[in-house]
């Protein structure tokens, strides 16, 4: 076989695998945004629960209110949602994309002093949330939720 017909050969094993080695760089890449993109959210629900947690008791009773709401507290639970998802009081452009104030669940429990943040965040990959089943199948949805909650002693 002539040098000519090698380089051919080479070619067409190129081209070949050329997809298998795209869709695997692409696929770690984007394993390493959810990683990196669920750390930035735990991170962020922990600051917003630490600023919760000095803002929940606005009396000097040191007792959670009963009920645990904005009009007890002094707007402590919208402000709260605000600096999670904007990073600010009034902000407007979220610092993970597609996560909103409404993904947010705060709660408290006026027994233990107990404040809690949940956040439900729906990840979805830069390509799109679904991908072809190519004719083999249904589509599969490449979008998943992130859950992350965070729960501190109000008043410390």
């Amino acid at each position: 076989m002539g040098h000519r017909q090698q380089a051919g050969v080479a070619v067409i094993e190129f081209t070949i695998l050329l997809p298998f080695l795209l869709l695997l760089v692409f696929a770690t890449a984007e394993l390493g945004r959810a990683l990196y993109q669920y750390s930035h959210l735990t991170r962020m629900v922990r600051d917003a629960g630490r600023y919760l947690s000095t803002t929940a008791i606005v009396d000097t009773t040191e007792i959670l209110p009963n009920p645990f709401n904005d009009a007890n507290c002094g707007n402590c639970i919208s402000n709260t949602k605000d600096l999670l998802v904007y990073g600010k009081l009034g902000g407007s452009i979220p610092l993970l994309y597609g996560l909103d104030t409404s993904d947010v669940t705060i709660t408290g429990d006026s027994v233990t002093d107990r404040v809690i943040i949940t956040v439900d965040y729906d990840w979805m990959p830069l390509l799109g949330e679904q991908i072809s089943g190519f004719g083999l199948g249904n589509d599969s949805n490449l979008s998943f939720n992130f859950h992350v909650s965070y729960a501190m002693r109000a008043g410390l």
